[in-house]
């Protein structure tokens, strides 16, 4: 992995431009207009690269200076990222479905507090993204166990296996559960988008030495990548076609990701890397929670129309990020610190930067 700062240059706006085609998804959605061109798959797909690429990068980062992957002390700082946010925003949704503004039956919040709505359909519109969270939730209790337990080496094979192997899951999921839960939400169905991410980090040394992949990174032809993506994202409703298809557009978005890391001066990049982009790209994941209750479709509530859904995206995204996300990080320092009797801060990433 390359030895950035604390911060990897565009990942935050890349986070950005995820989010606003979740949200672009969404408004199509709330509008009761088709999304031809699956806005919000794509949207959630780099997401899933994204995490793959920046988690394997901390956790080798974090081997190289220590000489081993802890454990306890990667789900301690994962825990207090990600927990307080989602169960703040699913505690205020349970309030609301109890006094009766929404109409969600409990089995589906059971679903989604223990990540297993990528399995389970919660059959509620508020409820319904925290599938993407589910997938990203899985792979942080599989992989960094894989990782220290197998070695740099091992993993690389087993990842390579995953992207070889997941065309075919997907095909025989198509084929033999046509209309199970897990079609394009499953962890089974994603792992490769993960695992093309976990790849980029762990052949990113190698891949930036190799004078061919060199000279694809700085051709033109990198700027086709988009559009091969977006076409092949346009597929989802042909399945077997897109059994492999999905794979070719994963890989291809963790090309585009290196390309923004690595052309973080070029006009792209400066743009990627402009304050508003990395300030959202930071709020991503308050944004990316809440967005959901303010884009419902047929709904009655003021909060749904525009443009009352921004405002109240703002504010809840806002509270969300300032007074539950980033105070649960201020607190997790002193107590790291304390629990794990080191110092939380030395040589260590910004916690922003994490996924």
């Amino acid at each position: 992995m390359a030895n950035f700062s604390n911060r990897i240059p565009s990942l935050d706006g890349l986070r950005t431009v995820s989010i606003a085609l979740v949200i672009f998804a969404h408004i199509f959605h709330s509008l009761g207009i088709t999304d031809i061109l699956n806005f919000g798959n794509l949207g959630v797909r780099i997401f899933f690269v994204i995490s793959g690429f920046l988690i394997t990068g901390l956790l080798l980062k974090e081997a190289e200076k220590t000489g081993d992957i802890r454990l306890a002390k990667f789900y301690f700082r994962r825990t207090m990222r990600i927990f307080p946010p989602y169960y703040f925003f699913l505690l205020v949704i349970f309030i609301s479905t109890s006094i009766g503004l929404f109409e969600i039956l409990v089995p589906s919040f059971i679903a989604a507090g223990f990540y297993l709505t990528n399995y389970y359909d919660p059959v509620a519109w508020n409820l319904g993204h925290t599938w993407s969270l589910s997938v990203e939730e899985q792979f942080y209790l599989l992989f960094p166990g894989i990782l220290k337990f197998f070695g740099n080496r091992k993993t690389v094979f087993l990842l390579l296996l995953v992207v070889l192997i997941s065309p075919v899951i997907r095909y025989i999921d198509y084929i033999s559960f046509p209309n199970m839960r897990w079609l394009g939400m499953g962890f089974h169905q994603n792992m490769d988008a993960l695992g093309f991410g976990c790849l980029l980090s762990l052949f990113y040394t190698r891949l930036h030495q190799n004078l061919y992949y060199q000279r694809l990174i700085r051709s033109n032809f990198i700027f086709i990548l988009p559009l091969i993506i977006l076409s092949i994202n346009t597929l989802t409703e042909r399945p077997r076609i897109f059994a492999v298809g999905c794979s070719i557009m994963n890989l291809f978005i963790a090309v585009c990701i290196d390309w923004a890391v690595t052309n973080h001066e070029s006009l792209i990049g400066k743009i990627l890397n402009c304050s508003p982009m990395v300030k959202l790209g930071t709020m991503s994941y308050s944004i990316y929670l809440w967005q959901q209750p303010f884009f419902e479709d047929n709904s009655s509530f003021i909060w749904t129309k525009f443009p009352f859904n921004f405002i109240g995206l703002a504010i809840t995204s806002w509270f969300s990020y300032y007074l539950v996300e980033k105070y649960s990080l201020l607190w997790r320092k002193p107590l790291e610190k304390t629990i794990f009797r080191e110092s939380s801060n030395e040589n260590a990433p910004s916690e922003l930067t994490e996924a």
